[in-house]
């Protein structure tokens, strides 16, 4: 196990939390906007708690960056899920309330069912630069998961269900930047001054941008807890299919391990049911 990648990812994943709590707090009570409605981030841009945000998210970035260097997408992206244990009791402390029970038990589930899969997995190194035929059925897969989502979304309107579709597709775009930011990771190290020739650095500035908007569009919806565990399990879900695919990373295959695999996948999905289901009544603007 690659304890210095998964401590960077861990660190990463405590200032994502923080960023998200914020995040959510400006963008729950900010007027009601469509999807990929560039307003919303506009307005966003003009609450300080957002901008706040946004700088503690550039250091969970570095974080991340770090992580991605020094491990495996397969070890590195799962490990971001612990930040969801921290989001919901700083999402109570800033609304002044105490967290809801069941939001903490969806999070304790999901983040249990996602530590027992990384034992299980215990992924080992690939290739750092994917084919260019893997790179595009990868992006046309996650393209057609995440307009599938939202479609999803629009139908069930405003609530924690229609959160959390956008937080899952959200989660696949955000996966999917992952994997181009560990191969531009990798340039930049070995090659800096190639790096603005390769379009994996172009794609990974387009796909952050959609990832943001869904983001705050997600956060929009409900409470903290379903976007933001919808969106945390979609991640590492969609980077674990692209990093053994695309990367050719490896997981320990013997039954009892892909049992406990099986099992913490069961235990992740029941912990996005239970925060999917958690009422919480509209902001007003």
């Amino acid at each position: 196990m690659n304890l210095p990648a998964i401590a960077a990812a861990l660190a990463a994943a405590v200032f994502f939390a923080l960023a998200a709590t914020l995040q959510h707090h400006a963008a729950y009570h900010e007027v009601v906007h469509r999807l990929l409605d560039v307003r919303l981030l506009w307005r966003l841009l003009h609450h300080r708690l957002w901008v706040g945000g946004q700088f503690i998210d550039l250091i969970g970035l570095g974080l991340h960056i770090t992580a991605l260097h020094i491990g495996t997408l397969v070890l590195v992206q799962p490990v971001m899920i612990s930040g969801l244990l921290l989001s919901v009791p700083m999402e109570a402390a800033l609304d002044r309330r105490r967290p809801r029970r069941r939001d903490l038990t969806g999070v304790a589930l999901a983040t249990a069912g996602l530590a027992a899969f990384l034992v299980a997995a215990d992924p080992s190194a690939g290739t750092s630069r994917p084919t260019g035929t893997a790179w595009f059925v990868s992006g046309g897969v996650v393209g057609l998961a995440v307009a599938g989502l939202l479609v999803l979304s629009h139908r069930t309107r405003r609530g924690p269900l229609s959160g959390a579709c956008v937080g899952l597709a959200t989660g696949a775009l955000y996966g999917f930047s992952a994997a181009l930011l560990k191969t531009c990771a990798d340039l930049l190290t070995t090659d800096p001054l190639s790096l603005p020739l390769h379009w994996q650095m172009y794609a990974l500035l387009g796909t952050s941008a959609i990832g943001m908007q869904l983001n705050q569009s997600a956060f929009q919806h409900s409470s903290l807890a379903s976007p933001l565990t919808a969106m945390t399990l979609g991640e590492p879900l969609v980077s674990v299919i692209i990093g053994l695919s695309a990367f050719h990373e490896l997981i320990r295959t013997s039954p009892p391990r892909l049992a406990v695999i099986f099992g913490g996948a069961i235990v992740m999905s029941y912990g996005i049911w239970r925060t999917s289901t958690t009422q919480r009544p509209p902001a007003s603007a």
